[in-house]
């Protein structure tokens, strides 16, 4: 039941997005209010002019579940979050949402004992154990798949949230076999293997994971791991080739360069690597904190060796990887006819040393492009910038089938070993919705897939809405509940959707970034879309308005990273490799002659087959879509990841770096949604106990039974004048509008309040007289020791002037008798000599 206290009056203010301020109400009108803020200055505000919400109580705002929390809204979440991280509480719920906040320390919550206590169901604390517990109790109870969705920005603890729910999945497992058991260290190791190939150094985080996977682990029925597989999306391509300052390529650029330089690594002998420094693709940052690349690598290769890639495999990998490096210090320079000209240096010897290719074909495959025109056949120079975009490209085409090529082969080793029916729990670790000063390709495909699991999200909000619903008796209204699919059908409608119109572009012989805005602007359906905004400035940009905010993006690029170029002649020359490594590597790249030769498909730049093109966006459309379907056939559980400072620093909170994500992460729109649909819950006898003082004369007596109790709550909201469609009446609950509840709240504080001056002038005058009595009751023991002190020191002091009296009548008396001795003495001395006189005169006179 909620209490009227000191605290009814506080509130947060916003006059700037994503900055709250604290402050006390001191009066309110419908138009105005009246704020005190932290600093004592009162200032008289608009409702218009600002964002107000009333906070929540404190000992209310470090609850587990802010779903719990009376003022449902984005500044008392955020102020919830931002107390439970400085008591050293990383993890909170959001109702079926779990909330992970980056400590960037070590925290003792991860080892063996949380993690046995979570398995065992002994702690309900909102953890990732938990998260990965439950989803494996209802696997093995429910017999159905389940999902654990985890994202957020880089430096939020993707990776170690991924890493916490695979250990908790392969701890969980019973009945191990010796074949299971070796399927569960598989599993995990994994990780160093995914994390020196795909994951980097970043300004946010020294180990950012740089692409999306999506992992599942099957179990049989008695709970026993018997395989798993991995599938990636969105792997950075371009950080092969270009990183920004203060950040680093892949790890293992980095490990294989260190630990060639170990005389144990005969692995990486005659591979050409040299320090990191030496090379255009590894050498804008060299190092990353608390990262030892020798130890990292050493860990690299042991997984690689038990996953189950031998001597030889991880020999053509390592080549690879310096073929990368190298192929980034090729020379390309420009001839008087303005041709791209290779130079015949020791990186390209390398190169060509490490591929098994001849110094022709690199030639050709870099400087010189193969048109075909009808039946004729040419080769043209390209320029020196083509050329080394071409060199580039060629690059990041490499590192991006290698990589391929490495999941290709860690799922072969975690596939299945029999063909028996299994469940499943998967793990989608993919990055979070991104908002930066210029957005372009890889954002866009990013908050694409982030805006595809927004809806999958608000339909499983609406699946669990429908379900309280019927256990209620409440008639569902769908009006009552939003969702983002108008936006996901401005990405991806077939016809005229971003996308669509994107491919369309691609194909065009003269098909441009350019090309691709004036069709977005001119597309009829885009013209008043509430999703879509044209800039008034036509500055490259078109805006889409996100479910986590508005998004402008930069088309340029927008076409080339679309069609992903790679040159024919790099193909061939790749095919025609002696090592039959590499002719795997580049064998999916082969272009159908039968579909190169159909018009209409043709990229821009040349005729036909010239280019192996592959559309960026209809690839990824095709495997979210499949994602998409396995995430709706299982039972999902969520996890947002939150990085809380930029400076990665240990109790460091930046409020709105934290508000955006906890927007991007769709925190704040879950809220939203249980805001616009009925997010004030009670039972009824809550709801009698809460509000029956704003009319009493319906609220009945205590101890009703559920059905009166029912009856007594539609009489308080028909007496309070609340539209039907404002509440809606279930069997043991009352759900309520937000604005409603606001408007009884502020009627019920009216009420107590007036009644509380009252009860506190009677509480001051009742403290008062008994401060007033204890005052006296002390002065009287003050007065009372006073003259008890003051009998004390008269007695003591006429006790010592009386010892003091004594004394001095006893030295005296001692003085008089020894006085009076020594005279008696002397007189007895005097009247001896008398005698003694008179006896001598007495002898002296006889003897004469």
């Amino acid at each position: 039941m909620a209490l009227y206290s000191a605290e009814s009056n506080r509130g947060w203010v916003s006059f700037k997005d994503g900055e709250w301020l604290e402050c006390d109400v001191t009066n309110s009108t419908q138009a105005q209010l009246t704020l005190r803020f932290k600093d004592g200055q009162v200032q008289t505000v608009n409702r218009a002019q600002c964002q107000f919400c009333y906070r929540n109580p404190t000992a209310l705002e470090a609850a587990d579940d802010f779903l719990t929390l009376p003022n449902l809204d984005e500044p008392n979440i955020l102020h919830s979050v931002r107390v439970r991280y400085w008591k050293g509480i990383v993890y909170s719920y959001t109702g079926p949402i779990l909330i992970a906040v980056n400590p960037w320390r070590q925290v003792d919550i991860y080892n063996h004992n949380y993690l046995e206590r979570y398995k065992s169901a002994d702690i309900k604390d909102p953890h990732i154990f938990g998260v990965a517990s439950r989803a494996f109790r209802e696997l093995m109870n429910t017999r159905k798949n389940q999902c654990i969705l985890i994202s957020g920005e880089s430096g939020s603890g993707k990776t170690e949230s991924t890493k916490f729910v695979l250990q908790v999945l392969t701890a969980s497992g019973e009945n191990r076999t010796g074949a299971s058991a070796s399927i569960e260290q598989q599993v995990m190791l994994t990780n160093p293997v995914l994390e020196a190939f795909g994951n980097a150094k970043t300004l946010r985080n020294d180990n950012s994971s740089r692409f999306g996977k999506w992992i599942n682990v099957h179990f049989d029925r008695k709970g026993t791991i018997v395989g798993a597989e991995i599938k990636t999306y969105l792997l950075e391509k371009a950080r092969v080739v270009q990183q920004t300052a203060g950040e680093r390529n892949y790890h293992i650029f980095y490990q294989a360069c260190l630990a060639s330089q170990s005389p144990n690594q005969k692995i990486l002998e005659n591979l050409r690597f040299e320090d990191a420094s030496r090379f255009n693709y590894s050498k804008t940052c060299l190092v990353a904190a608390n990262t030892d690349d020798v130890k990292a690598f050493e860990r690299t290769k042991q997984a690689l060796h038990f996953i189950g890639f031998d001597a030889q495999s991880q020999a053509n990998i390592f080549a690879s990887i310096s073929a990368i490096l190298h192929i980034g210090n090729l020379t390309i320079r420009e001839d008087r006819e303005g041709n791209a000209v290779l130079e015949n240096d020791a990186h390209l010897q390398t190169v060509c040393a490490l591929l098994r290719v001849d110094l022709e074909s690199m030639n050709k495959g870099l400087c010189f492009r193969l048109i075909t025109a009808g039946t004729d056949v040419m080769l043209k120079p390209e320029s020196c910038d083509r050329a080394n975009q071409g060199r580039d490209a060629f690059a990041k085409a490499l590192y991006s089938k290698l990589f391929d090529h490495i999941v290709k082969c860690v799922n072969s080793a975690l596939r299945l070993k029999q063909s028996t029916v299994t469940m499943q729990v998967s793990v989608l670790d993919i990055f979070g919705f991104e908002v930066f000063q210029k957005n372009h390709f890889e954002q866009f495909c990013i908050n694409y897939a982030n805006e595809k699991l927004q809806l999958h999200f608000n339909h499983y909000n609406f699946m669990l809405e429908r379900q309280l619903y019927q256990r209620e008796g409440i008639e569902l209204i769908e009006s009552d509940f939003v969702d983002n699919a108008a936006c996901v059908e401005l990405i991806e409608n077939k016809s005229w959707g971003l996308q669509a119109i994107l491919d369309d572009v691609c194909i065009m012989p003269k098909g441009d970034d350019r090309a691709y805005l004036d069709r977005l602007f001119q597309t009829p359906q885009m013209k008043g879309h509430p999703h879509f905004v044209a800039p008034k400035q036509r500055n490259n940009t078109f805006i889409v308005n996100h479910y986590a905010g508005t998004v402008a993006y930069t088309v340029e690029e927008f076409c080339e990273k679309n069609k992903d170029l790679l040159a024919i002649d790099i193909v061939n020359m790749m095919q025609s490799s002696k090592n039959k490594f590499f002719v795997g590597l580049f064998e999916s790249a082969a272009v159908d002659p039968a579909v190169a030769s159909k018009p209409g498909r043709r990229p821009a730049g040349g005729g036909g087959g010239s280019v192996a093109y592959k559309s960026v966006s209809a690839t990824f459309k095709t495997d979210l879509g499949a994602l998409m379907e396995a995430i709706n056939a299982a039972d999902p559980h969520f996890v947002r990841c939150v990085n809380p400072n930029a400076q990665k620093q240990a109790e460091l909170f930046e409020d709105f770096k934290a508000i955006e994500q906890l927007r991007c992460g769709g925190v704040i729109e879950a809220v939203r949604m249980c805001r616009e649909s009925y997010p004030s819950r009670y039972t009824h006898e809550e709801f009698i106990g809460t509000f029956s003082c704003i009319c009493p004369e319906v609220a009945g007596r205590p101890g009703m039974s559920g059905e009166e109790a029912r009856r007594v709550c539609l009489a308080m909201v028909q007496t309070m004048r609340v539209q039907e469609r404002q509440y809606r009446l279930g069997r043991t609950m009352i759900l309520l509008k937000r604005e409603i509840i606001d408007e009884m709240e502020r009627r019920r504080a009216l009420l107590l309040g007036g009644r509380a001056v009252v009860l506190q002038n009677t509480v001051r005058r009742l403290v008062a007289k008994v401060e007033l009595n204890k005052k006296r009751e002390n002065r009287r023991k003050f007065l009372s020791v006073i003259r008890l002190q003051a009998i004390l020191r008269r007695t003591m002091t006429r006790a010592k002037y009386s010892r003091m009296v004594q004394a001095v009548r006893l030295q005296e008396k001692k003085r008089l008798e020894e006085e009076a001795r020594r005279r008696a003495e002397e007189e007895e001395r005097q009247r001896q000599l008398v005698l003694a006189e008179q006896a001598a005169r007495m002898a002296a006179d006889q003897q004469s």
